[in-house]
């Protein structure tokens, strides 16, 4: 991972597969990979605009801090905005997205969506769109999740969609609640959870819907 052409970061010497697997075991959890070869590139860093990503001698103290492991239970804080806000991450492969949620209140349920892909972060130097950041959305709320056009892939699709939300719906009701749209597939869902799903699913014909 090369940092060199990122302005504005303060970097720091890079942590060795020794050192992330102390820390992997003393919080009996799996850093995501693509955390970890962040830390191997500089072991925690910061930037001018007051973003802290935790290196290997800070991450346990901080989660501790944080109590993500009592209020956001499978994820692991990978940072903070200097301002109360804190950087989530699923724990183990295959998620790459980053969460944002304020320190007061660690719930998934309230947090948003920084990126679908840490790699493209870092490469934006780190940047944080100011509505997210202040909060100018209801984040907290809830919303129905409906389909309003037959996905491209057909049933294959609304498996995907079944397995994403976890409905609690046969693959043959849902086949003809698509054929009968829209067609409320949740009438609620976490608003910031729904909108990370919906990202990584794709173009699925899903709109999310909350109260004005």
């Amino acid at each position: 991972m090369d940092l060199s052409n990122i302005s504005g970061l303060v970097l720091m010497p890079s942590a060795d597969d020794i050192e992330i697997l102390k820390v992997e075991n003393e919080m009996n959890a799996k850093l995501p990979n693509s955390y970890k070869d962040l830390l191997k590139t500089s072991n925690g860093l910061s930037t001018d605009e007051g973003v802290v990503i935790y290196g290997t001698e800070d991450i346990v103290e901080r989660n501790e801090t944080w109590e993500t492991e009592v209020y956001a239970q499978g994820y692991i804080a990978i940072g903070d905005d200097s301002g109360g806000k804190v950087f989530l991450m699923y724990q183990g492969d295959g998620d790459n997205s980053v969460l944002i949620v304020d320190s007061g209140d660690m719930t998934i349920e309230h947090s948003d969506i920084v990126t679908s892909d840490i790699t493209q972060w870092i490469k934006s130097g780190f940047l944080i769109e100011k509505d997210k950041a202040e909060d100018n959305i209801n984040w907290s709320e809830y919303c129905k999740v409906v389909l309003i056009d037959t996905p491209d892939g057909g049933l294959k699709d609304l498996l995907k969609i079944k397995n994403a939300f976890g409905l609690n719906i046969s693959a043959a009701n849902l086949l003809k609640g698509s054929k009968n749209l829209p067609f409320i597939l949740v009438d609620e869902f976490p608003y910031g959870k729904a909108i990370t799903l919906v990202e990584k699913l794709g173009d699925m014909k899903i709109e999310l819907r909350t109260e004005k």
